[in-house]
């Protein structure tokens, strides 16, 4: 066998015992419930999401249920959110890269008056 096509097959052949071992990016997701002063859960609130690399701000109407879902997050990206209903905003919430839950839940009470 000719030494560049030997370099070629051995390249090949390490390729993927080296992606195995490569960290796998993280994908997480975000939930929650936003309630009012009640605690009865509210339709139509805006909850925003920011990445801290891009500063790009994402948002999500809640269901009938109160509930939001952001999903497929980047596990190496910290965040901030918050909910806006009818004037008022929440608290921040910081989701930290070095938090290693998956799952994350963060529910918000928000005022609606």
């Amino acid at each position: 066998m000719a030494p560049k096509l030997v370099c070629l097959v051995a390249a090949i052949s390490v390729l993927p015992l080296a992606q195995a071992q490569m960290p796998q990016p993280t994908v997480r997701n975000l939930s929650g419930i936003v309630t009012g002063g009640s605690r009865e859960p509210i339709r139509g609130a805006v909850v925003e999401l920011r990445d801290d690399k891009t500063n790009e701000v994402v948002t999500y109407l809640t269901d009938g249920t109160g509930r939001y879902n952001f999903k497929r997050l980047d596990g190496g990206t910290d965040y901030e959110v918050w909910v806006l209903f009818r004037g008022h905003r929440s608290p921040t919430h910081s989701i930290s890269k070095f938090d290693n839950h998956l799952q994350k839940v963060i529910d918000f009470r928000v005022r609606t008056f």
